[in-house]
């Protein structure tokens, strides 16, 4: 399994450009800390799931936030 990992902008507009970068392990991807960060689990998820997860950059890490989500239509 890979993940996808993209930083979430403020700003989400129709056609924006999103570049995702692809890691092995969650542990493999150093986050700034603060930071929002798109994760999906697969290229499927990425391609097909309506609900995009986030996660913030903690001490290093990426931790999911339960709180905050966008929802793509």
């Amino acid at each position: 399994m890979s993940y996808y990992i993209a930083p979430q902008s403020k700003s989400i507009e129709v056609g924006e450009l999103v570049i995702y970068r692809v890691v092995k392990r969650l542990s493999d991807f150093e986050p700034e800390d603060g930071k929002l960060y798109r994760v999906f689990k697969s290229k499927k998820e990425k391609n097909e799931s309506l609900y995009v997860p986030t996660y913030r950059g903690v001490n290093g890490r990426l931790k999911k936030c339960k709180n905050e989500f966008v929802l793509r239509f």
